[in-house]
């Protein structure tokens, strides 16, 4: 049998913000020496509307709540291209 292909890492994002409270991720990542890294990322996304944001005391309640709220919305109406319709 031939040796995996690719070695799997446990992955976590965290959100930080700079002094003028611009947002930016941080990606955490496991080694597999037993280290981890913490890199800052700034990745290419979109974000939706503020309007679409859910605000729970939980995880789980916000994502059911988000779960709500995008019923029946398509991708499109999620993030529409910028400029507006074309």
């Amino acid at each position: 049998m031939s040796e995996p292909s690719f070695v799997v890492q446990k992955v976590e994002w965290f959100q930080f913000r700079d002094t003028s409270g611009h947002a930016f991720f941080v990606m955490v990542s496991s080694l597999p020496n037993g280290f981890f890294t913490a890199v800052p990322c700034q990745p290419t996304m979109q974000r939706a509307d503020h309007s679409l944001m859910a605000l729970a005391q939980t995880p789980d309640e916000a994502l059911a709540q988000l779960q709500s709220t995008l019923a029946g919305k398509t991708t499109e109406d999620l993030f529409p291209p910028p400029g507006g319709s074309q």
